[in-house]
């Protein structure tokens, strides 16, 4: 079959929620309807075909109807990003005039959520021309979230939300929904562990940020002039003089940052950025292994991520082996491994996310010690 035939998703009438093909009973038996246009639907659990939800029109079983899948993965989404009780709020990157700033990311705590679209028409919510996906209230703030799946947020509804001043956050999942084969675990890892599909649509913060920044050009123009005009001889233009885009020493300028999805910008020197790091989260593991230094470390975050970093270790240090292995460990253990602009460095979120890694660090540890330095992973031309 293809991958667009069927709906991974479906609407049981008897609780109102969302469930996947795993939870129900094959055929009509399963007692669910589609979320889109409401027609029955039939569990198809067959052997040769991926299980899947069809709709049952006249007594045929046909495979979907248009809108039906994206419905259903949206409100399977919005019914999971609703059950949250803390959510990992992304850094938000910002460019103003040539220069960068950016606001760390952090956890927010949820109180309470609501979903608008199923609250009805006597709602607080029906009398607003606009309505979120999900509203997370945390203990003095609310994120409105919107789940992205076949369409974007039209000009119209973009037009609507930026009348009222609350951060909105999206999940965008358009290069998913058509993969097939989601049940409602694998997608709420998706949503909770993948930072690529997570950004800022709105930031209540960003026109602060926005004066910060222009206020730090205005500043260092400044600075820069008066320099000129100290460094000149009276009555006379000096030769030596510094130019005109000459940056002082302790100029920002003069670092050169890379985004980190987490802590916001950091420094990409590794001196530097492990001043920042040693700053900002807890102090490391440090496992000794034979071609390299490992150091694990908590996300100042929670427990759900983790950052792991690969130093040098002498002259045969094979850093890239071991960020290659932790990348294959990582897969193998349903952890999501990103790399943000440094090498060696990665950033891995999951259930046990530190406990995984420990051990894993360790295993490597012991078994190098065990072995007398040899290498984790065998020569390219190796045929053991």
């Amino acid at each position: 079959m293809k991958n667009d035939e069927g709906l991974d998703f479906a609407l049981s009438p008897k609780t109102g929620r969302m469930v996947d093909i795993r939870m129900v009973e094959r055929g009509l038996a399963c007692g669910c309807v589609c979320p889109n246009c409401g027609a029955e639907l039939q569990a198809r659990k067959g052997r040769k075909n991926r299980h899947h939800f069809a709709h049952h029109v006249a007594g045929r079983a046909r495979p979907t109807c248009d809108g039906g899948r994206e419905s259903a993965l949206h409100r399977a989404a919005r019914q999971i990003i609703a059950g949250w009780q803390s959510v990992e709020l992304p850094a938000l990157l910002v460019h103003e005039a040539g220069r960068q700033g950016a606001l760390p990311g952090r956890i927010l705590s949820v109180r309470r959520s609501e979903l608008p679209d199923e609250r009805g028409e006597r709602s607080p919510w029906s009398h607003l021309r606009v309505r979120p996906d999900v509203v997370l209230h945390g203990e003095e703030e609310e994120i409105w979230c919107e789940v992205k799946v076949a369409h974007a947020v039209d000009d119209a509804k973009r037009g609507r939300l930026e009348g009222y001043w609350v951060s909105r956050l999206e999940f965008d999942l358009s290069q998913m929904h058509r993969s097939g084969g989601w049940n409602l675990a694998t997608l709420e890892h998706v949503l909770r562990n993948d930072i690529s599909i997570r950004q800022w649509v709105f930031h209540v913060g960003e026109t602060q940020l926005r004066q910060r920044l222009r206020d730090e050009i205005r500043e260092a123009d400044a600075q820069r002039r008066k320099h000129l005009t100290e460094s000149r001889p009276r009555g006379s233009m000096a030769a030596d003089a510094p130019p005109e885009n000459a940056i002082e020493e302790g100029d920002v300028g003069t670092v050169e940052m890379v985004f980190h999805p987490a802590l916001g910008l950091i420094p990409k020197d590794p001196a530097r950025r492990l001043a920042v790091l040693a700053r900002a989260y807890p102090e490391p593991k440090v496992f000794h292994l034979a071609h390299a230094i490992a150091f694990l470390r908590h996300h100042p975050h929670g427990d759900r991520s983790c950052l792991v970093t690969f130093g040098s270790s002498g002259p045969r240090s094979r850093t890239s082996e071991y960020d290659a292995a932790l990348s294959a460990f990582a897969r193998a253990a349903g952890l999501q491994c990103v790399s943000f602009g440094i090498a060696e460095s990665r950033l891995l979120r999951g259930e046990d996310c530190y406990e995984l890694l420990d051990q894993f660090l360790t295993d490597v540890q012991a078994r190098e010690g065990t072995m007398q330095s040899c290498p984790l992973m065998p020569p390219r031309n190796s045929h053991t």
